[in-house]
């Protein structure tokens, strides 16, 4: 099921309710934008510590000190919790890391990447518990859209400005599976360092290599730039 946060329990902006997205509405009062900051930090203290499994309505509610009912004037269901926590989780990492509308150019990538390896390493137990599901099949829909966004945002512009500069016009089945490609490889590699199949020490060595190895597979034209910098990452690895 999708994230949606509008059902019949929302009646006016003061009950505190999100928009679809995530969006806040105006609230009526301190006390409710702090209860719904326990909300949040309840769920992601679950993520961390039991996995997706571990968010269950009943657990935020215990964990973050409020009523089953009040909960639900913030949020019509589990999903909409975890699709907004992982969102404001994000919005607070991004907010101080290098290039928060996302790269343009390929040092600005390759300074991206950097720093996402170290937000993963340092928030450890959430990423593992992230990385994996967004490869199942079964995960909610609302919160895959979400998951893969995020994985996008690492690479957009950049991206846009290695296609334009290569002539590559890619319809929109082409796009789509290079961008499926990128958000797939940059989970798997995050998974495979976290469950320790690979060295976590080159974690971001790693992430630049198989972005930029997916993005010259869809060139018409080899970017000397991109092809050198590749070879220079994985010679590093031997």
């Amino acid at each position: 099921m999708a994230i949606s946060m509008t059902n019949s329990r929302e009646q006016t902006p003061e009950h505190g309710m999100q928009h679809a997205g995530g969006r806040p509405r105006a609230y009526n009062s301190k006390s409710m934008n702090e209860r719904r900051a326990r909300i949040i930090a309840a769920t992601l203290e679950l993520i961390s510590q039991e996995g997706l499994g571990g968010v269950t309505i009943r657990n935020v509610s215990k964990r973050a000190g409020v009523a089953l009912r009040t909960l639900y004037l913030y949020f019509e269901s589990r999903e909409a919790i975890i699709g907004v926590g992982i969102k404001e989780f994000f919005s607070r990492q991004t907010s101080s890391g290098p290039g928060a509308k996302g790269p343009a150019t390929l040092e600005e990538f390759l300074a991206r990447m950097d720093w996402l390896a170290a937000v993963v390493l340092e928030a450890r137990s959430y990423s593992a518990a992230l990385a994996p599901v967004f490869l199942s099949a079964n995960l909610d829909s609302g919160i895959y859209e979400i998951l893969r966004g995020i994985a996008l945002s690492h690479v957009h512009p950049f991206i846009d400005k290695v296609l334009a500069a290569s002539n590559a016009k890619l319809g929109p089945h082409a796009r789509e599976l290079l961008e499926l490609q990128l958000a797939n490889s940059e989970y798997a590699v995050i998974n495979d360092v976290l469950s320790k199949r690979l060295p976590e020490e080159h974690l971001a060595t790693f992430l630049k290599c198989v972005v930029l190895t997916t993005i010259l597979g869809h060139l018409p034209r080899q970017s000397r730039e991109l092809r050198a910098t590749l070879e220079q990452l994985q010679a590093s690895l031997n």
